[in-house]
């Protein structure tokens, strides 16, 4: 079972070999995996998740920004709703799947967000099932589809998700 802790800069190389691997078989993220000071540099929180003292997991928790898709569809949707966070960078080692690591990194994540009284959002690309279905058995409501862009010209489609929990 893995263990949930928070994430220092000394834990961001172990986290980038995870991270390619993971790149290697899911495609995840979509950008690619060659600037981790942009990957890895925006967040307000970070944990990782460890077993047997190796890195496996990460998950982040972000200010909400004009820039994710999520929090435009939900400020679109709930304008008074000003009070949110961005659940993302979540990946956890192909080796390392179905055995709870995700969902203890995404309860961390979102027990945060209710801590300092944020409601998280995320999205998930569509291509990313695996994942939907993660977020759906977790209780996460779906409220909305839209479209992430990235470099120049990609785009794909992608669900967005609030916590069931505000």
């Amino acid at each position: 079972m893995a263990a949930i802790r928070l994430r220092t800069e000394g834990d961001i190389e172990a986290c980038l070999r995870v991270l390619r691997t993971v790149y290697d078989t899911s495609g995840y993220p979509v950008e690619g995996v060659e600037d981790p000071a942009l990957f890895f540099g925006k967040d307000e929180a970070s944990w990782v998740a460890e077993v047997d003292n190796t890195i496996v997991g990460h998950v982040s928790l972000a200010k909400a920004s004009p820039d994710n898709v999520a929090v435009v569809l939900w400020q679109q949707q709930h304008p008074e709703d000003i009070h949110t966070s961005v659940l993302g960078r979540l990946f956890v080692h192909p080796n390392n799947r179905k055995g709870g690591t995700a969902s203890k990194l995404i309860n961390t994540a979102v027990e945060e967000a209710r801590r300092r009284g944020r409601r998280p959002v995320m999205f998930a690309l569509v291509k990313d099932q695996d994942a939907i279905r993660l977020y759906r058995r977790l209780g996460w409501q779906r409220f909305g589809n839209t479209v992430y862009k990235w470099g120049d010209g990609n785009e794909m489609a992608a669900e967005c998700f609030a916590s069931p929990v505000p």
